[in-house]
């Protein structure tokens, strides 16, 4: 049989967060590898020639809680004439409009639906709004993710969320992720490359991701300031930007926008600690780039991202921000230490691999692929059998019905 043909539908395609991230790393894996692998996004948000095929909404508007993100409601007749026309298979990414829309047409066209668990919707609503939300939003979620025929899940915290929404254990699959271990990598490092920041002679922590609530930056600059206190040399680069990029300016942070491919790799590589107090995330792109690139890491036990964290011995994870600054300080205090959990940490990172993840995620798509076609051809044959039965029935009636006319 045939590879199957894979369309992925998602709210965020354009912003720099792990769905947008991991989305075009796994349709640029697949397409190298000979796989048709298409993404489908809402309308860019400034004029831009890629790969992502376009659907247009019928309207787009601003997150007020969230100035830099757009949700856009798509017209459901383009989404139709695509999936019909280039697609056997979609795979939901994001539980927001394009989403339900993408759910809604593939419904309608009879197409098998995959959905991938990559973002806390309803925690983030409620902590980007500071409202009682929760509620009203997770039952949404879960009516999405309980329509689809298979919901693919980067983590053990995700499969536990998909079971509380109530997806069946036999719906769930554990699906790899991977990033690119030839572009982080301890190879990389060049403390120079640092100095166009400002950064200095001394210890450096460092934290890739959005600069937002929901990724609990007022946790990590708490514990920084505790840091910070006994350590006037350390500094904390910031890299990513955010609604609350404002409250990190103290003192010993550094905060430099987003970096992208190589200037990002380098200021991995460079840094000395990976510091990230998120207890939401879903998976943890950036804790496995910093593990990749041979940085020890600190990490708080919440979420996903302590999954990608061997305790003691590729960083430490923290129950609280006590201990979490304490470990900290511990990494920034003592070289050694840093280098050997560095070591053991590019060490863990082979299980990361891009190309062997992208290989898994196509064996379950050719799969479900091999499921539905057997499935149709069931179906197809029962319905021949039906249709043969009928006819044969009919010839037999009026044959007898001749022979009783000719009696």
């Amino acid at each position: 049989m045939t590879s199957p043909r894979l369309a992925i539908i998602s709210d965020t395609v354009d912003h720099t967060d792990g769905v947008a991230i991991g989305l075009r790393r796994l349709v640029a894996a697949s397409t190298r590898a000979g796989h048709s692998m298409a993404l489908l996004g809402p309308p860019a948000i400034t004029p831009t020639i890629d790969d992502v095929v376009r659907m247009p909404a019928r309207l787009s508007a601003q997150l007020p809680f969230y100035a830099e993100y757009t949700w856009s409601v798509p017209e459901l007749a383009p989404i139709a004439s695509y999936l019909t026309r280039s697609a056997d298979i979609l795979q939901i990414a994001t539980p927001g409009p394009m989403g339900i829309a993408g759910l809604l047409v593939a419904r309608m066209i009879g197409m098998p639906v995959i959905a991938q668990y990559h973002t806390e919707v309803a925690e983030y609503a409620a902590r980007m709004t500071g409202m009682p939300i929760r509620g009203v939003v997770e039952p949404l979620v879960g009516w999405i993710y309980r329509r689809a025929e298979l919901c693919l899940a980067p983590s053990t915290a995700v499969e536990q969320r998909l079971r509380a929404l109530g997806v069946a254990r036999d719906r769930i699959q554990r699906i790899p992720r991977g990033v690119d271990l030839d572009l982080f990598s301890p190879a990389k490092r060049d403390r120079a490359a640092l100095s166009k920041y400002g950064i200095g002679d001394g210890p450096v922590a460092l934290y890739v991701g959005r600069v937002s609530k929901e990724k609990n930056m007022a946790g990590l600059l708490a514990a920084w300031a505790q840091v910070r206190a006994t350590r006037p040399t350390a500094q904390l680069m910031i890299v990513g930007d955010g609604p609350v990029r404002a409250a990190c300016n103290m003192p010993g942070v550094v905060c430099t926008g987003s970096l992208y491919d190589e200037d990002l790799a380098h200021v991995f590589a460079s840094c000395d600690v990976f510091a990230f107090a998120s207890e939401t995330e879903t998976f943890g792109n950036a804790v496995v780039e910093a593990v990749a690139s041979g940085l020890p890491v600190v990490v708080m036990g919440g979420g996903a991202a302590h999954e990608h964290v061997r305790d003691n011995e590729t960083g430490f994870v923290s129950r609280d921000l006590e201990g979490f600054a304490a470990a900290l300080g511990r990494l920034l205090d003592d070289p050694q230490l840093r280098i050997r959990q560095g070591l053991a940490s590019r060490v863990h990172a082979a299980t990361y691999n891009l190309d062997h993840a992208m290989r898994a995620s196509w064996a379950i798509y050719e799969t479900l692929h091999a499921r539905r076609a057997a499935t149709w051809l069931v179906r197809h044959t029962a319905r021949r059998h039906r249709a043969m039965r009928s006819i044969y029935g009919r010839l037999y009636k009026r044959r007898a019905r001749l022979l009783l006319e000719a009696a």
